[in-house]
């Protein structure tokens, strides 16, 4: 069972998804409406945040870097209202070379979760703090709505207590919403160094490959993962773990 893509809720959303409907361990299904993940907001069309706006939609928390966002901007200024209050929180600092060297050639897979929530604690803890304290319902966001943005709805859904593969098949769900590797900026490992990146286009066979090695590294890091530990450590204090875990059931 999983959440069936939404993308044409909002006007213009890419890869957008509602975290409700996924299987919990203890019985039932997550709460709809509650949190929503997507790609880059700027596509978004007037008609689109009012529409966001009337499913409740409070909060956006934005989890690219300043580069990648005043790109975004500088291509496709964003409708978004001003009543949506926006979180700035970035989960990786990508001019650190101790980054770069663990993360550079897994940027697009889950295999990155693992370095990325070891190296920045403060940031990811940060990220999910800013979806604890919003007032109502949240869209968590990267630029495909993918890796970073599946991270952290990962994190969101184990709190909660959804079957690991359902969380899997959500983050299938998502890669598979971005049909290709996108083109703009990408991290070449043997140059070690940022470069545009044209775009590649999967066949169906690739896309299958490319799903079953990431589920698989998915899962692996989902059994390794206590979220309330990882919480605490990132600095998240009892009341704000209770409701992330609340927050979707």
């Amino acid at each position: 069972m999983s959440n069936p893509a939404n993308r044409t809720a909002w006007d213009g959303a890419v890869n957008l998804r509602d975290l409700g409907g996924l299987p919990l361990e203890d019985g039932g299904v997550t709460a709809h409406g509650r949190v929503w993940r997507s790609g880059a907001p700027e596509p978004i069309t007037a008609a689109g945040w009012a529409r966001a706006v009337a499913d409740g939609l409070t909060t956006v928390v934005d989890l690219r870097n300043p580069a990648e966002i005043k790109q975004a901007r500088d291509l496709m200024p964003s409708a978004m209202p001003a009543a949506v209050v926006v979180r700035s929180t970035p989960t990786e600092d990508m001019g650190d070379p101790h980054f770069l060297a663990a993360c550079g050639p897994w940027l697009d897979h889950p295999r990155s979760y693992a370095p990325t929530t070891a190296m920045y604690p403060h940031l990811v803890g940060r990220a999910l703090r800013a979806v604890a304290d919003a007032e109502g319902p949240v869209l968590v966001h990267c630029s495909a709505g993918r890796d970073r943005t599946g991270m952290v709805a990962a994190m969101l859904l184990v709190l909660a207590g959804v079957e690991h593969q359902a969380i899997a098949a959500d983050y299938e769900g998502a890669f598979r919403g971005t049909s290709h590797r996108g083109g703009g900026v990408a991290y070449d490992v043997e140059r070690g160094a940022w470069v545009q990146h044209p775009g590649e286009t999967w066949t169906p066979q690739q896309m299958d490959a490319r799903v079953r090695e990431r589920r698989a590294a998915l899962l692996e890091w989902l059994a390794d993962l206590d979220p309330v530990a990882y919480l605490r450590y990132a600095g998240l204090d009892e009341g704000r773990i209770r409701g992330l875990r609340e927050r979707l059931r």
